[in-house]
């Protein structure tokens, strides 16, 4: 190295020596201190809901501008239970506090999260507020006060003046309490709420008054009657009189339950009590009026219930056959001990409403002519009605007995062993001559309750469809009820359901254009498709076509245009024609207008009333549409009255031609085939037209019977009665409310119709509820991975086919309700394991179960210890009834 680099290298050594003991000296710039963060404040006490705003600062001033993140409790922007942080470190506290009830609140450097700063929060209580009390009128004695509010603590307490009372709080926003007030506290009384600890010591509402009613010796309550004896079902009138005070309001009870029940009758605000439909026991009952303004004050009246006199006024069916037979018999007063005189024979009825009982029994082969029946109830009240006949079946074609159950499959809710032998000794004509014949299952007119709901009429849907002498009646009413559809979801009223479900009953069997004038004039449909209060249009508008485009598409016609056969009408390119036009639609549409709610009782007529469902839609004239209107190519003319028009517009869409064919293969669909052949559309359609089949209808166009009886005795829906000429393409997939009263008959239910709907629901057929206007499933359904139909396929997943078994199980080792009973008997005591088989197989497959299904069967049922024939029974009933033979009708 040379001198000269070395004197450089001292020189820079001395520099830098220099440099080094300036650092910190006077007039040099100072080192940055440590970087720091604190929040202002550094502690808080809030109340639920209450808010703090929160400041960060940093320890260098010189960077004020800080991005933060705030979190509770380590949170980002923190939780419902510990409250939350807004991004500028505004704080709001939750309704109540967490435990423990301590948080923190922390602000760090979104850039730099250990560079951070805490708070600590005490949380307590929110004041509470108090709004409502109910009762403000309180008799000395016991008491329970409602209390309506906000923000009370889990753990409030009701204060009633200096008293803390039994408390329960319901929510943050009502409290119930009970206590006792004594005759000291008369007078008012101030009630609050406390929230206790955490700052419990001032969250006190602020307080309302109850007024502690001094007691009035002098007070009494009578009841007029003071004793009354009542047939079971029926009503009596009480009245209360209140003495010696102003207030004479009661309140009413039945052996001491407000309102009473179902077992021991049931009284309204009024005083009407009615009696329940059989006798409880004891069978006397006691209404009581309690005086609202001393509690301790009441009035009784004894009521001794008794039997009612039965009235019997028909059977179905009307003919029987010798052997085993299962009748029902209509009439009123009939109780859960009804017995019936059946030619001589005593026989315990099934009772299954005040209105219709069952009784099972058999005819000896040399019996002829007619039997006499009448039904009798005992003691207390004892009574016999009139008596009627049924007649002794002679002639018929006998069937075998796989032709008697496919044809009860397709003609009822299903066959059980006294209707299979029925058919198998008299044939198809005389059991359609009965079903044609028989009185119409009834829906009783709903009672009035505070929460109607159209579920409440779902129960008596299955008690019809199980025990129901109009089988074939309620079948096809089924059907049209999927194709006029209303829902319960809508229509949550069930006498507007009850109403409709009655005008599809009344016009199964009768003709399709009662079916289309009687279902559109119901207020049900009227409500459910916006044709009710659908006035005519002003000038260069539109009257609701929502009805009248769902009448032409869904209930009627069809979108396309229909050959005979069901098969589409087509251009030269082959395109299906549509049915109608848009302007068909806005006829229509203009024809239906007018029509509101009927008359409620004690209003006054309005352009549009109250919604109401007690009667058909009533016309208002001055709403109508009376301008010309052409619907489907045909007139009708300027000037008619509402009914008028309606009356036309239903004519000529029922007098289309498509009209045959539509309901021709939608009955077939629905009872017998997912898919029929053109010929079979066609014969039923010529039925359907003509109004005449094999000696069956009236010659009437879209006569009914003459369509039910083409639908069940073509050919087509025939072969298979013999195992020679059984199609497998054949059949369809039984529908879940279907399969489950097939096997409520079969195995002869003892039930109040409760479990069925529930069941149903979960599998995707909650009976009177379909999820839309277009039924639970469409007409046209390809089942995946073939070209057949299957509607009811489009229903059919994984969830319901496991909700299909599911249902099997219960009512196999279970049950659907408490109420609802199957008995498995004729399977336990059919014999050996092969036996059960073979009755199953009869019952169920039509016997046509196949070898290997029958030997995997009896392997599992083999399995089951010998001695236990109804555990053995049991595993054969639910291998046989959950197979895919059996789900599948064929």
């Amino acid at each position: 190295m040379s001198r000269k680099s070395l004197a450089l290298l001292a020189f820079c050594a001395i520099i830098l020596s220099g440099c080094a003991t300036a650092v910190g000296g006077p007039g040099n710039t100072p080192p940055p201190q440590p970087f720091s963060l604190s929040i202002t404040p550094a502690t808080a006490t809030l109340r639920g809901l209450t808010a703090q705003q929160f400041t960060a600062k940093a320890s260098d001033s010189s960077n004020p501008a800080l991005t933060l993140t705030w979190s509770v409790n380590g949170v980002p922007g923190g939780s419902a239970a510990t409250g939350t942080v807004s991004v500028t470190g505004q704080y709001t506290a939750p309704e109540f506090p967490p435990s423990p009830n301590t948080v923190t609140v922390q602000a760090a450097l979104t850039s730099d999260s250990t560079k951070s700063a805490t708070s600590s929060i005490t949380l307590q209580n929110p004041t509470p507020q108090l709004d409502t009390l109910t009762p403000t009128s309180i008799p000395v004695g016991a008491f329970t006060l409602t209390l309506n509010g906000a923000h009370f603590a889990p753990n409030a307490v009701v204060y009633f003046g200096s008293t803390a009372l039994a408390t329960t709080v319901v929510s943050g926003t009502q409290i119930t309490a009970t206590g006792t007030a004594t005759v000291a506290q008369a007078g008012a009384v101030t009630v609050l709420v406390k929230n206790l600890d955490p700052g419990g010591t001032s969250a006190s509402s602020s307080g309302l008054l109850a007024q502690v009613q001094q007691p009035n010796a002098d007070i009494s309550v009578s009841v007029s009657p003071a004793t009354a004896t009542l047939p079971a079902g029926s009503t009596q009138v009480f009245s209360a009189t209140v003495t010696n005070t102003t207030n004479t309001a009661v309140t009413w009870l039945v052996n001491g339950v407000l309102g009473g029940n179902s077992t021991t009758g049931t009284v309204d605000l009024n005083g009407t009590y009615t009696a329940p439909a059989n006798l409880p026991n004891p069978n006397t009952v006691t209404v009581t009026a309690t005086s609202a303004q001393d509690t301790t004050k009441s009035g009784n009246s004894g009521v001794t219930l008794q039997n009612p006199v039965p009235i019997l006024t028909s059977a179905a069916p009307g003919m029987l056959a010798t052997g085993a037979f299962q009748l029902t018999l209509y009439g009123s007063g009939f109780v859960n001990t009804s017995f019936v005189n059946f030619g001589g024979q005593i026989l315990a009825a099934n009772f299954v409403s005040p209105n219709m009982i069952t009784i099972t029994s058999s005819i000896p082969s040399t019996q002829t002519g007619s039997i006499s029946l009448s039904v009798s109830n005992p003691n207390p009240g004892a009574g016999t009605s009139s008596s009627i006949t049924v007649q002794i079946a002679s002639g018929g074609t006998p069937q075998n007995s796989a032709a008697a159950n496919r044809f009860l499959e397709q003609s009822s809710f299903g066959p059980n062993t006294e209707s299979m032998n029925q058919l198998q000794q008299t044939g198809f004509d005389i059991y359609l001559q009965n079903q044609f014949a028989a009185p119409i299952s009834p829906y009783p007119d709903p009672p009035p309750v505070i929460n109607p709901s159209t579920s409440s009429i779902q129960p008596q849907f299955f008690l019809n469809a199980i025990s129901g002498g109009d089988q074939l009646r309620q079948r096809v009413a089924l059907a049209l009820n999927e194709i006029w559809v209303t829902s319960g979801d809508k229509i949550n009223d069930p006498v507007g359901y009850t109403n409709y479900i009655r005008a599809l009953n009344q016009n199964a069997l009768g003709n399709y254009l009662n079916v289309m004038h009687d279902v559109t004039l119901t207020p049900a449909m009227g409500h459910y498709l916006d044709m009710v209060n659908n006035d005519a249009p002003a000038a260069g508008q539109h009257a609701n076509e929502n009805y009248a485009r769902e009448f032409m598409q869904l209930m009627c016609l069809g979108l396309n245009q229909l050959n005979p056969d069901g098969s589409f009408i087509v251009d030269n390119t082959g395109t299906p024609l549509p049915t109608y036009t848009q302007d068909d639609v806005m006829a229509l549409g203009r024809a239906f207008t007018s029509w509101t709610y009927p008359l409620k009782p004690g209003a006054a007529q309005q352009n549009h009333n109250p919604e109401y469902y007690g009667g058909p839609m009533v016309a208002v004239e001055a709403k109508h549409d009376t301008a010309v209107k052409t619907l489907l190519g045909q007139t009708i003319p300027a000037g008619q009255t509402a009914d008028a028009d309606l009356n036309a517009a239903i004519n000529i869409v029922f007098n289309h031609p498509n009209v045959g064919p539509f309901v021709a293969r939608q009955l077939i669909l629905k009872l017998v085939s997912s898919n029929p052949t053109p010929a079979y559309v066609q014969h039923v359609t010529q039925a359907f037209n003509t109004g005449s089949f094999n000696g069956y209808g009236s010659g009437s166009r879209g006569d009914m019977q003459a369509t039910v009886a083409a639908v069940l005795l073509d050919p087509e829906a025939r072969r298979g009665d013999s195992s020679g000429t059984l199609v497998l393409t054949d059949g369809k997939l039984r529908e879940p409310i279907v399969m489950e009263v097939s096997l409520a008959r079969a195995f002869h239910v003892q039930t109040d119709g409760s479990g069925f709907t529930g069941k149903g629901s979960s599998m995707s057929q909650s009976v009177f509820y379909s999820p839309s206007v277009f039924n639970f499933f469409p007409p046209v359904s390809p089942i995946a991975g073939s070209t057949l139909n299957g509607p009811e396929f489009a229903i059919f997943n994984t969830a319901t086919s496991l909700s299909r078994a599911n249902f099997i199980n219960s009512i196999v080792y279970s049950n659907i309700s408490s109420n609802t009973k199957f008995d498995f008997t004729p399977v336990s005591t059919a014999g050996t394991p092969d036996q059960m088989l073979a009755w199953l197989n009869t019952m169920f497959l039509h016997g046509t179960m196949p070898d290997q299904m029958k030997q995997s069967i009896l392997t599992a049922v083999n399995a089951v210890s010998p001695t236990n024939s109804s555990a053995q029974a049991q595993a054969a009933i639910y291998l046989v009834t959950s197979s895919s033979m059996y789900q599948v009708q064929h």
